[in-house]
Parts: structure tokens; C-alpha cells; sequence
């Protein structure tokens, strides 16, 4: 513990020592900035917005009178994902209305999705000139879509014999909504050298969906490798970057089934109506992403995402810094 303690001392007091320049939204420290353009590199010679206070980031009031240039330090954000993805269901249960009866299915073919719409408001802080914090709260809205053929089910809790297998196919299709309030955490850590940056992000939130027994939990890692584009003349400038992103966002289903689909000869054991439920997650948690953005100036930065390969997204963002 001591170690990692000291390794953060150090690493502090190595950016707060360098001659860096920190861009004005969201890109961190930078160490002698420089903006691609299509007459070539030119050196960055932007004058920052005096902030209204001087701490935060940590030592940045140290910074700022060696003449160093940091963002300023608070912000209020306002983004959107909406995302598409394929899943896998496990954990099958169905559970009859009339009876003390369980039966566990498998399945034979899977087709499950579920597309999300997330707006959040992130208000957020620079603690150090190279780690932003930021809190979330905000709004979801989806769609479960389990698209399943079972190829027989197994029912449980039968008196003497315990338990049968029953060879009958059937499928299950639906659509489950759901909306509810989304909150959690993350941080940003930020950093580059003259034209280039990296960025590492992870969030994380819990969803409270009205329409389902179950909080829905995600986690969002996503590292980021770009470039800054700009002229000296223009107050405003922009980067583009390439990157990836995680997310483990498991979740699960349920809905209602008529037993007689399953297997008419079944109602006299089961009852009329049945409650299936199960647990998705995704057949892949990575993807790829490109992403550019523009600083209008100290206060206005807009972001732009898209994402591709197995999940398909897109994201937009507006910060305001203070």
C-alpha cells in the first residue's frame, strides 16, 4: 500500500513539474502543445480564461504561476448514448402461476438483442490537471428482445420421482421494455505530447428500471489514442481519435407464456399461464470506436462518438466549464 502511495506522489509531482499545457476541454495535460493543420504544426498559442478559483486541480495554482495553461476546473456535461447489441440467454426458468412446479429449459437457438437510450447530466471536476471526476445521473430507456427456440425443459419439485425431462419444442419471442433513473461515477485520466494524446475512461452506473425486478448494473472502460487539429489564429480547435470501448452490462428477462403452447398436455400439471425469466449477456463486450470533438472556446466543447463491430452505438456530448 505504501508503494502505490508513493508511486501517486511521485507521478503528481512529475506533471506539476513538467512545462505542460493543458487543453481547455477534456484532453488533460499536455506537454507542449501542438495543432495539426494543413499548413502543418503550429505551436499553441492560446491564452486560457482566468478560472474563479485556484484550486482545483491540485497544485494547480503552483501551475498556473510558472505560466502554465490548465483547463478550468469545473464542468457540467450533458451526453446521450444509444446503443444496439446481440446477447446470449442463460439461466432459463419457468415458473407457473398455479403451481409449486419449476422447470429449467435450454436453448437451441438464440437471436436476443436489446437496444438502450441513455441521456445523463455529468457534472465534473479536474482534480489533478491530468484526472477529471465526474458524477451521473440520468434517464434509460430500453428494449430486451429474447428470441428463443427451447428444445425441451426439465421440470422440478415433482412428489417421488423429483424431477422429468419433456422433449417438447417451443419459442419464446418478445419485446420487454423498460425506462428508469441511471446514476454512478467515473473518471478520466488525460494526457499527450504536443499533437498526441491518450485517454482512459471507466464509469460506472446502476440503473433502476420501473418495468423490471432487478437493478441493471454497467461498467465502461474505454481507452482512446488521438490527435489535435487546429490553427494558432482560431480560438477554436478540434481532435479526432481512435479507440475501443467495454462494457459489461449482464442483464435479465422475464414475461409471460401459455403453458399450452409449450405442450398442450402440460396445463393439468402446470396450469394455464407461466412466468419465464432468464439472464442475458453479451456475446461481445468490446467494440471499436472513432471519435472527434470541438472546443469552441474555453467554456464550449462538443464530443462525437460512433461505435461498430459486434455493438453498434453513437454518442453525443456537451460540456461547459466554469
Amino acid at each position: 500500500m505504501n508503494i502505490k502511495f508513493i508511486l501517486i506522489v511521485l507521478l503528481v509531482l512529475l506533471f506539476t513539474q513538467l512545462n505542460t499545457y493543458a487543453q481547455q476541454q477534456g484532453f488533460g495535460c499536455i506537454y507542449d502543445m501542438e495543432l495539426l493543420s494543413f499548413s502543418g504544426i503550429e505551436k499553441n498559442t492560446k491564452i486560457a480564461k482566468k478560472p474563479i478559483v485556484d484550486v482545483p486541480p491540485l497544485f494547480g495554482k503552483k501551475a498556473r504561476k510558472s505560466g502554465r495553461d490548465l483547463s478550468l476546473p469545473f464542468g457540467i456535461g450533458l451526453y446521450s448514448l444509444l446503443y444496439d447489441q446481440g446477447y446470449t440467454a442463460n439461466n432459463l426458468l419457468l415458473i407457473p402461476d398455479s403451481s409449486t412446479l419449476v422447470a429449467r429449459a435450454d436453448s437451441l437457438y438464440q437471436n436476443t438483442s436489446a437496444h438502450e437510450s441513455i441521456l445523463q447530466i455529468r457534472p465534473n471536476v479536474w482534480l489533478f490537471p491530468f484526472l477529471n471526476v465526474y458524477g451521473i445521473i440520468g434517464y434509460s430507456k430500453g428494449v430486451i428482445s429474447p428470441n428463443l427456440v427451447i428444445p425441451y425443459i426439465v421440470i422440478e419439485n415433482i412428489p417421488i420421482i423429483d424431477s422429468i425431462i419433456i422433449d417438447s419444442t417451443f419459442e419464446i419471442h418478445d419485446e420487454i421494455p423498460y425506462v428508469g433513473l441511471n446514476y454512478g461515477i467515473g473518471a478520466t485520466f488525460s494526457m499527450g505530447f504536443r499533437s498526441f494524446f491518450v485517454m482512459v475512461d471507466y464509469n460506472y452506473t446502476i440503473t433502476d428500471p420501473t418495468d423490471l425486478d432487478e437493478n441493471m448494473h454497467a461498467h465502461l472502460f474505454s481507452p482512446k489514442v488521438g490527435i489535435l487539429l487546429g490553427t494558432k489564429s482560431s480560438e477554436s480547435f478540434g481532435a479526432i481519435w481512435l479507440g475501443a470501448m467495454y462494457m459489461h452490462n449482464d442483464q435479465s428477462f422475464s414475461g409471460k407464456i401459455d403453458v399450452a403452447d409449450i405442450n398442450p398436455d402440460l396445463v393439468f400439471l402446470l396450469g394455464e399461464k407461466a412466468t419465464y425469466s432468464g439472464n442475458i449477456s453479451a456475446k461481445q463486450r468490446w467494440n471499436f470506436i472513432i471519435g472527434s470533438s470541438w472546443v469552441i472556446n474555453n467554456h464550449h466543447h462538443i464530443v462525437f462518438e460512433v461505435g461498430f463491430w459486434e455493438r453498434k452505438q453513437i454518442s453525443i456530448g456537451y460540456d461547459f466549464r466554469f
